[in-house]
């Protein structure tokens, strides 16, 4: 597949709009491009306590928005809610990345 090219994305079932979670655009700048492409109306959902420092945090959430003005998709910020971030992640500070520590994020 060359550069170009693109897979054709479908939502699940019958669904006709996605809630997509987002922590930088870099990292989700391919998939929300490939949902542009396939004509999927969705919107970028930013909630992200677990990004430190916070000027980590503010550059992240600005390149989101940048991207959703750019391409039109709405998006919502939610609250940067760290106190309830350092209670959950009590005890599983040295977890390594894509360990027990990244599935809170799920839960």
């Amino acid at each position: 597949m060359s550069n170009t090219e693109r897979i054709i994305l479908t939502p699940p079932g019958d669904h006709k709009k996605v809630l997509l979670h987002s922590c930088c655009a870099p990292c989700s700048g391919e998939i929300m491009e490939a949902m542009l492409a396939s004509n999927i109306d969705y919107t970028i959902f930013f909630y992200n306590p677990n990004i430190h420092p916070r000027k980590e945090y503010l550059l992240r959430k600005e390149e989101n928005i940048a991207f959703a003005k750019k391409f039109n998709i709405t998006f919502i910020d939610c609250d940067y809610d760290t106190d309830n971030w350092f209670e959950r992640a009590k005890g599983l500070e040295w977890e390594p990345e894509r360990g027990i520590r990244c599935t809170m994020c799920f839960d």
